[in-house]
């Protein structure tokens, strides 16, 4: 029995992350964190619900392990176009450290947070993408839904950019 922790630190992984670093050199990279797993499980659990429902247990470290490897093997090639398509992506966001407000609530200028620093990407990003892509790729009609579990702002909208996203690489 393989843990997420196991997975992500293990020479598979850091193979596919340097795989990824030779198609897009600009990415950045932020060390190896604690939480990364805890993090990847929760999107793991957010997935079976979306597509299983509530009635199923969440799922096992080992069955998201076996199901990661699984897309790896089957489909590599296509899902490290996605992720470099995604990354680039998501590089071109307009993220707002504030967050969303309702129009005429929006703070104050000299109230507005500042970007100090951007670090990079944490290494399970690539995981969480592969995620990402069996959704976008096999369950559409769910993405929206998995959007709004993992409470990213703007679900719909959001969901109908990352199918662009995808399409882009299926051309």
């Amino acid at each position: 029995m393989k843990t997420v922790e196991e997975f992500l630190t293990g020479d598979g992984y850091q193979n596919v992350v340097a795989e990824l670093v030779q198609l897009k050199p600009q990415v950045k990279f932020v060390e190896h964190a604690s939480y990364e797993a805890a993090l990847l499980m929760n999107s793991f659990k957010e997935r079976k619900y979306v597509l299983e429902g509530f009635g199923v247990s969440a799922p096992t470290e080992d069955e998201c392990v076996q199901w990661m490897m699984e897309q790896f093997a089957e489909d590599k090639e296509n899902i490290m176009s996605y992720v470099a398509a995604r990354l680039t992506f998501s590089e071109q966001l307009k993220d707002d450290p504030d967050g969303e407000f309702p129009k005429g609530e929006e703070p104050d200028e000299e109230d507005r947070s500042e970007v100090v620093e951007v670090l990079g990407f944490t290494r399970s990003v690539i995981a969480n993408t592969v995620i990402e892509y069996d959704l976008v790729k096999n369950h559409p009609k769910q993405l929206t839904a998995y959007y709004k579990r993992t409470r990213i702002p703007g679900a719909a909208k959001f969901s109908s950019q990352i199918k662009k996203v995808y399409a882009s690489i299926t051309k």
